[in-house]
């Protein structure tokens, strides 16, 4: 089973805010499939990703956000997104060694050893 690990929040926010924007078009991705899939007319260039880490709680948030103004047209429904309205798109949690050893216990499992990469 894979885990992400807690790591220093920088390097969480660096690895979603990557300079090549892999996060960023994986998540404009969905708009493009609703826009194929479900009759709608997104258009991504009216959505910017945006990346939250709180290590607290380990949860990494991403989230679209409207640059203006907005109707989109999904199907015979329409969406108003006002300037700055986001959109919810994921949740990577993050864990420390501890935590996955008590949801492995939890849920009836034994860890038996733990594999990192650098």
């Amino acid at each position: 089973m894979g885990f992400d690990l807690k790591k220093h929040p920088k390097v969480i926010l660096d690895a979603y805010n990557d300079q090549a924007g892999i996060t960023s078009m994986f998540n404009l991705n969905l708009l493009n499939r609703i826009n194929r899939e479900l009759d709608a007319d997104f258009y991504l260039d009216q959505f910017e990703h945006y990346q939250t880490y709180d290590p607290g709680n380990g949860a990494s948030k991403s989230y679209l956000v409207s640059l203006q103004e907005q109707t989109v047209t999904i199907g015979h429904n329409q969406l108003a997104f006002a300037r700055d309205e986001t959109i919810f798109m994921e949740i990577s949690q993050k864990y420390t060694l501890a935590q996955i050893e008590e949801l492995a216990r939890a849920s009836g499992f034994a860890p038996v050893y733990c594999v990192s990469d650098s």
